[in-house]
C-alpha cells in the first residue's frame, strides 16, 4: 500500500501541550542534561532544545493513525530538524498543528516530511517548527 500523495497539504487538527517546570526536570535527569537553566529548581527554566521531542512527533498520532494516508508499520524516523522562533520555557501552553508537507518515492521507499509548528496558545507567536522525515518501506517483497 503506497502513501496517499493527496495528502500532501493536508493539516491535522491542533494539539495543545502544557510546558511544565516538572516535565522539563524529568526529561533533564533522564538524558544526563545537567545544564542549571534547565535543572533548577527556582527561578526561571528554559527546556533543552530536544525537550521538543516530548510534544512534537511523539504527539503526532492523528497522522500516523489517518487511513486517508496509508501509512504502515514498516518504517524508520529519517530525519529530523527543529527551528526555534524563542526558547521554550516553563508554562508555555503551546497549541501544535501537525502538517503533511511531502511524500516523496524514492525507489521501494516512500519519504514522508512532516512538518509540527507549536506556537503559544494564547498568542499564536511561534515558538518551535519541527520538520521530520519518516521513511517508509514497500510491503510487498
Amino acid at each position: 500500500m503506497a502513501l496517499n500523495l493527496d495528502r500532501v497539504g493536508h493539516v491535522y487538527p491542533s494539539y495543545r501541550y502544557e510546558v511544565s517546570r516538572e516535565k522539563i526536570r524529568e526529561y533533564a535527569s533522564a538524558t544526563g542534561v545537567t545544564d542549571p537553566i534547565s535543572t533548577a529548581v527556582d527561578g526561571e527554566v528554559v527546556a533543552p532544545p530536544t525537550f521538543a521531542a516530548c510534544f512534537t512527533v511523539t504527539r503526532a498520532d492523528a497522522v500516523f493513525n489517518d487511513p486517508e494516508l496509508g501509512a504502515h508499520c514498516n518504517l524508520v524516523h529519517g530525519s529530523q530538524d527543529y527551528t526555534f522562533h524563542r526558547p521554550v520555557r516553563v508554562g508555555d501552553v503551546l497549541r501544535c498543528t501537525p502538517a503533511v508537507v511531502g511524500i516523496t518515492p524514492r525507489g521501494r521507499m516512500e519519504l514522508l516530511t512532516l512538518e509540527i509548528d507549536c506556537a503559544d496558545a494564547a498568542t499564536g507567536e511561534p515558538v518551535v517548527t519541527s520538520r521530520s522525515v519518516i521513511i517508509y518501506f514497500s510491503q510487498g517483497r
